[in-house]
Formats: C-alpha cells, sequence, structure tokens
C-alpha cells in the first residue's frame, strides 16, 4: 500500500492532484459566476437581462440567489471532478504526475479482473484501495470549496454595483495597509483624504476575519469599513455572536448581512446593516461624501 503521508501530499498539496482535476473540470469564478446569473435571470426574467430598477427593487434577493445558484452549479462540478478523477489519473499525464494515486487505482482496478476471488473479496479489496484515494479527494474539494465562497461573492457584488450606476466609482484588490476587496472611490482618492472614503470587505463568514481587518488596515478612528458577511440564517446562528457584534460596534466598522439575517438577528442593531439598506441607503449616501474628491480628479 502507499504511504498516506506521500499519498495526501501528491494530492492535496497546491499543485496536487485534486488542484489538477479541477483545474481541468471547473471553470474560473467569472465562468461560475456568469453560469449563475444566466440561471437567476432565466428564473426571474426567462432569460433576459433585468434593468438597474428592476436590480434594485430586489437587490438583496438577487444578491443571495446569485450566491446560492453558484454553490449549486460548484457542486453540479464538484460532482464531475469524482467521477472523472479515475480516467484522468490513470491517463498518461496523470500516471506521470501522480505516481501514488496511480498506484492506489490501478491495483483497484486489477482486483475488478481478478476472477479468481469472490465478488465480495474483490470489492473488499476495491474499497481498501479507493478509501483512501477519495477520503483526501473529498477533503481537498471542501477545502477548496470553502476557500472560493468569499471570492465569488465579491464578483457578484461587482457585477450588481456596476449594474446600480457604481461603475467607475469603486476599485478592488487594492493594497492598502492590507489588501481590500472595494475601495471606493479611488485609491487617488484615499491618498487624498481617507475620511471620505469607504472599504467594504466581503467574507463568507465572520469567524475571527474582523480582527484580520483590523489588524491588516491598521483602522483608527474616522475611516469605514463595511463587513459584508454571505452566509445564510443557519450558519449566522451559530457565528454572528452577540460577543463578536459588541467587538465590531467598538471599531468604525458596519457589518452588513442578508436581510433575513438582519431581520431575524438583529433588527434593532444600528451597526448591523441588511443588505437591502446598505445599497439602497448607505451607498447613496456615503457617495454624497466621496463625488467631490471624483470631480477634483477631473
Amino acid at each position: 500500500m502507499v504511504e498516506w503521508r506521500e499519498l495526501k501530499e501528491e494530492m492535496q498539496s497546491q499543485r496536487g492532484l485534486v488542484a489538477w482535476v479541477r483545474g481541468q473540470i471547473i471553470p474560473t469564478g467569472t465562468e461560475l459566476a456568469s453560469q449563475a446569473r444566466k440561471r437567476v435571470w432565466k428564473r426571474y426574467w426567462q432569460g433576459r437581462e433585468p434593468t438597474p430598477v428592476e436590480i434594485e427593487k430586489r437587490v438583496d434577493e438577487l444578491f443571495c440567489s446569485l450566491l446560492d445558484t453558484e454553490y449549486e452549479v460548484y457542486l453540479e462540478y464538484e460532482e464531475i471532478c469524482a467521477q472523472k478523477a479515475l480516467e484522468l489519473v490513470l491517463s498518461d499525464e496523470g500516471v506521470r504526475r501522480f505516481p501514488r494515486a496511480a498506484k492506489l487505482l490501478q491495483s483497484a482496478l486489477d482486483t475488478v479482473a481478478d476472477t479468481q476471488k469472490s465478488t465480495i473479496q474483490r470489492l473488499n479489496e476495491i474499497a481498501v484501495y479507493l478509501r483512501p484515494f477519495y477520503r483526501l479527494f473529498e477533503q481537498s474539494l471542501a477545502q477548496g470549496r470553502m476557500g472560493r465562497a468569499g471570492g465569488s461573492a465579491q464578483i457578484h457584488l461587482e457585477y450588481l454595483l456596476n449594474q446600480l450606476g457604481y461603475d467607475g466609482e469603486f476599485e478592488t484588490q487594492q493594497v492598502l495597509n492590507g489588501k481590500v476587496d472595494f475601495l471606493f472611490p479611488s485609491r487617488k482618492a484615499w491618498d487624498k483624504d481617507k475620511q471620505r472614503c469607504i472599504i467594504v470587505s466581503v467574507k463568507r463568514s465572520l469567524r475571527e476575519r474582523y480582527k484580520q481587518v483590523f489588524e491588516e488596515l491598521g483602522i483608527t478612528g474616522g475611516l469605514t469599513v463595511y463587513l459584508v458577511i454571505t452566509q445564510p440564517v443557519d450558519e449566522a446562528r451559530k457565528d454572528l455572536t452577540s460577543d463578536k457584534v459588541e467587538n465590531i460596534k467598538k471599531q468604525n466598522i458596519y457589518l452588513v448581512v442578508r436581510d433575513s439575517v438582519k431581520q431575524q438577528y438583529f433588527p434593532g442593531e444600528q451597526r448591523v446593516l441588511g443588505f437591502t439598506q446598505f445599497i439602497t441607503q448607505e451607498l447613496p449616501l456615503r457617495r454624497q461624501l466621496w463625488k467631490p474628491l471624483m470631480e477634483e480628479e477631473k
């Protein structure tokens, strides 16, 4: 049998087997987002692009639908990965790049062909060979699934912002003290007058990430930061604790959540905004502050 540690390294490293299979099958984040939009637009508008007015009217519902639909699309591609993994690993390139995994799978194939053993014996042996392979394979897929969640939300949020007329009024992935997802309106404006600018950070869950925001940005009084958490109600119940919200309130940070999370858990909390409130009220209000900076840049 193949050594577990060596097999794990071969399969789960940054350029390992699972990353290779995933790269062969799963589209880029931009393409996944596009596929999700097509499904959502078909569900709501028979496939046509919605107008800005239609988007704003149900912006929280659409944002949540885009996130949840893309997750469904991603899981469908994961299933294809699992189905195609054996074929890919036993290809000439797969055998060359991942010899330990290929040896396991070839042993399973040899067992299938061994007619001298009973069916039960063969099934038991095949399970012994395949179990470590699929255990590591599924672990790695799950890790990648969580890692990409925040990135997909950024793509959908950027699309919605552009459709709602904010195109050209923000920059993405700007490096301040740390990298931020959205900076309104621009790095040039930030260098001129930070207090008129806002930062938007997008995460799947809160956990301890709000502390990272403090540390990475070196946030001090006067800066306005919105931390968008995209998790649904059932996850928010466990993650968005009162202690975390209290810590956030001590900083100049607003928590932005799905409308359903706001209504169920934080109906009277001023520092926790629903997504609709953030898009339709908060951003237009802040826009009045950064607009003069944009005029000065012209």
